[in-house]
């Protein structure tokens, strides 16, 4: 999902850091009981650049991360700018999992390796750093050739367990849930589009590779006749 220019105006991370701002009180209720959102905060622009930076050794973010651990959450998914630098770098420092986002466009290529060995590098540093959960294929153009090429590159130079199954093309109706800043789930009500359906299939796939699936989950087949 996305989110609507005015999440600009909301407290969030911001507050929790640097005026110790209950998580409870920064963290957003949604229409899903279940979900709640903490927005970046109200960073003073003349203050952007030396937070960011602040984050990058991941120290700043530990009360963050025990605030979560604390309140009971199940799973907090954490969205975080590219590159490897300021917030994202100290995120994967205090993170426990990794999903890597890849476009399938040349110039994106070259980071793909980049952040592989900076992951490499963490664990190496720390065994219990965070590990690479898998790398989704997005923004892929069914109708160019160059496209299909750097997807084929990719599984070529990865693991294939490392590869999600789930990729993601080009469509329509993700830019406009991400205008709309709603999830492409909640876009048509009861009917939501076909792209939808991908984001389940990609949900099933981290759930076996994170052991999320409770014990009695299964995933047969049940017959609709009694």
């Amino acid at each position: 999902m996305s989110l609507s220019p005015s999440a600009q105006a909301y407290v969030g991370l911001y507050e929790i850091l640097t005026a110790s701002m209950p998580l409870e009180e920064a963290a957003l209720r949604t229409k899903l009981e279940t979900l709640r959102i903490v927005m970046t905060g109200k960073i003073p622009i003349q203050e952007i650049s030396k937070w960011c930076s602040s984050l990058q050794d991941g120290s700043v973010l530990k009360p963050f991360f025990q605030a979560v651990d604390g309140a009971g959450y199940d799973i907090v998914i954490i969205d975080t700018p590219s590159g490897l630098h300021g917030p994202t770098e100290g995120i994967l420092r205090n993170c426990t999992h990794v999903l890597l986002p890849q476009q399938c466009e040349p110039l994106a290529l070259r980071s793909l390796m980049l952040t592989v060995d900076f992951l490499d590098q963490l664990q190496t540093e720390n065994p219990d750093a965070c590990s690479l959960a898998g790398v989704v294929l997005t923004m892929a153009d069914p109708e160019l050739p160059e496209s299909k090429q750097i997807v084929d590159e990719i599984r070529r130079i990865l693991p294939p367990e490392m590869v999600c199954q789930a990729f993601f093309p080009r469509d329509p109706e993700i830019i406009n849930a991400s205008m709309k800043g709603m999830p492409l789930g909640l876009l048509r009500g009861d009917a939501p589009p076909p792209i939808a359906l991908l984001f389940d299939q990609l949900a099933a796939e981290l759930e076996g590779k994170l052991g999320l699936q409770k014990p009695e989950q299964n995933d047969e087949y049940v017959s609709l006749v009694v």
